[in-house]
């Protein structure tokens, strides 16, 4: 029994100072990625187009007789079932950085960016929004891989909408990691 405790104690301690890293342990040398920033105020408008084809499809939502059907990062198809055999798309709510949404009474709350916009569902040829919070929830500053190099963030540019390999910095200028 001591000999299994000592070999678990010296396992563990040697599992655990494998986990650290020294500043000197990362690549520099690696190309490190940059936010990309959209400081246009137009970004945050949600608008009712008329439909369009699904290209990158999600989940489905329903409201009444109608189906809204997300496409990632671009916003919803209005889909009309009030003949299910023969379902017609009605119009596409484009919502930049569209991430979720959700259907409560006559309201639909969708993601546009960081901010939660409210639209209210009493028609669809209608459809309007109802109220808009102001960065409801902190977009992550940093980019979706781990392990890498990157430009800090710096939200007075604007928000955040994608990450990309940059050539122009030199790995060693860069101060933040993941």
């Amino acid at each position: 029994m001591p000999t299994r405790l000592l070999f678990c104690t010296l396992f563990g301690g040697l599992l655990l100072l494998n986990a650290c890293r020294s500043e000197n342990e990362w690549d520099t040398s690696s190309t490190p990625y940059e936010p990309v920033y959209n400081a246009d105020p137009s970004t945050k408008h949600v608008r009712f187009l008329a439909p369009r084809s699904t290209l990158n499809g999600g989940n489905l939502y329903t409201s009444g007789d109608y189906v809204l059907e997300e496409e990632k990062d671009a916003g919803l198809h209005v889909i009309s079932y009030q003949d299910p055999a023969h379902p017609k798309k009605l119009a596409f709510i484009s919502i930049p950085g569209f991430r979720a949404a959700a259907i409560k009474g006559d309201y639909l709350y969708v993601s546009n960016y960081d901010d939660l916009v409210t639209i209210r569902l009493n028609s669809f040829t209608t459809m309007q929004e109802a109220g808009r919070i102001s960065q409801a929830w902190h977009l992550d500053d940093y980019p979706p891989f781990t392990g890498v190099l990157f430009e800090c963030a710096d939200t007075t540019k604007g928000t955040i909408v994608a990450w990309k390999l940059s050539e122009d910095l030199s790995g060693t200028s860069v101060k933040c990691r993941r």
